[in-house]
């Protein structure tokens, strides 16, 4: 079965319950009584959503970072970020709630 990913062009949001803390170097995210630990690099995919970036422009700054192909970050980066989405910790901005925009 193929991985799901997150749509390349849609921009994912932070949950509004998602606590984070930082523990012996380690990135913690908690939602509910639920957590878990990123590591370096999903740390900097969860810290690039702002509610304004797209999946592709995250991808982009994880490809320079890390000196990777823009292509195999956008499918690591997105399968990384649809797992967010499953937990909940993560959601697509349909554009309702009023996040990533100007006013």
């Amino acid at each position: 079965m193929a991985a799901m990913s997150f749509p390349a062009g849609q921009v994912p949001v932070r949950s509004f319950d998602v606590r984070t803390r930082n523990f012996r170097g380690k990135l913690l995210i908690a939602r509910g009584q639920d957590s878990i630990e990123l590591d370096e690099v999903g740390a900097c995919i969860f810290k690039s959503i702002d509610g304004v970036a797209t999946m592709e422009q995250i991808a982009a700054k994880i490809a320079a970072c890390y000196s990777i192909s823009q292509e195999l970050a956008l499918a690591d980066s997105s399968e990384f970020v649809a797992e967010l989405q499953k937990l909940g910790i993560v959601r697509v901005d349909d554009g309702s709630s009023g996040e990533g925009t100007v006013q």
